[in-house]
């Protein structure tokens, strides 16, 4: 880890406003532009040691240990993306960044557009490439040359950006990759959403060390506008799970108070049931100029 903290955004040395301590790591507020982020912020090396791991994707403890059995959750909720997407660009080439098991890829293919993807885990591109042959590749966008020989109307990065310890020079590379006006859409947790206030030290979104940033409509727009992209729209980004899944989440988050909540989610009629759920999180949609 770096022994002095610099600004994600700014590039500023100091003064940051230390929230709190979590996991070992300052949860901490740059004075200069207002970003919230880790505090030593973790090297790029220590980042991409975790995601190569076998175990981040359905690995005990990890931040998508139920990814493989939350599938049905995870298209619902890819869906409303690429409905989104469509409003803007109804038709093109895409490519997701971090595409996972691909699960945005078949709704994206599903509604026609020519979709691709590349994620920085061995595990998930085997898994994604049995399902979608010769549309997904692992590594970073600068080390995949299939990725780097094309020009993409839209490049789609959901729970991304939060992960990046260089942001800037992610979203220069990813310009460099969209045709003149072309979209870039990113989903990424909103630290001033209502969620993000209630929950405080408890928020689903303090994943750590793998968040290592914690943007707001106003920094995620300033980060934008250095790379040469001007946001067009900022909404709340939903997400679909099983009622049992929101319910355990509830009880962690009202602990100890959680007890005296009845598990209607036992109930058989319930147990299957699929509910819509912010997770206080905002949909981006940016055009490169």
């Amino acid at each position: 880890m770096r022994d002095e903290t610099v600004c994600i955004l700014c590039a500023a040395r100091g003064p940051f406003r230390r929230r709190f301590t979590k996991d070992g790591y300052g949860i901490a507020e740059c004075q200069a532009c207002g970003l919230v982020q880790l505090q030593p912020t973790p090297t790029p090396e220590t980042l991409r040691a975790l995601y190569e791991t076998d175990s981040y994707f359905g690995g005990e403890g990890s931040g998508y240990s139920e990814y493989e059995s939350q599938e049905p959750e995870y298209l619902a909720t890819f869906r409303e993306d690429v409905r989104r997407i469509a409003e803007f660009a109804p038709s093109g080439k895409v490519l997701e960044v971090g595409c996972g098991y691909g699960y945005f890829l078949q709704c994206a293919l599903q509604a026609g557009y020519d979709a691709y993807g590349i994620d920085l885990s061995p595990t998930a591109v085997k898994w994604a490439s049995e399902r979608l042959p010769n549309r997904v590749f692992c590594g970073l966008l600068e080390e995949v040359p299939e990725i780097q020989e094309q020009q993409y109307d839209v490049i789609f990065g959901s729970h991304l950006i939060e992960h990046l310890t260089e942001p800037g020079a992610f979203l220069e590379r990813a310009g460099s990759l969209l045709r003149p006006g072309g979209l870039l859409v990113l989903v990424t947790p909103n630290i001033r959403s209502l969620l993000s206030r209630a929950s405080g030290r408890r928020w689903v979104s303090y994943k750590i060390p793998e968040h290592v940033s914690y943007y707001d409509p106003d920094t995620i727009a300033a980060l934008l506008k250095r790379a040469g992209f001007t946001v067009s729209a900022v909404d709340s980004a939903y997400q679909y799970y099983a009622l049992p899944f929101v319910a355990t989440r509830l009880r962690e988050l009202l602990a100890p108070a959680s007890r005296l909540i009845p598990p209607i989610e036992r109930l058989p009629a319930l147990h299957t049931r699929r509910i819509r759920v912010t997770s206080g999180s905002m949909r981006v949609v940016a055009v490169r100029t």
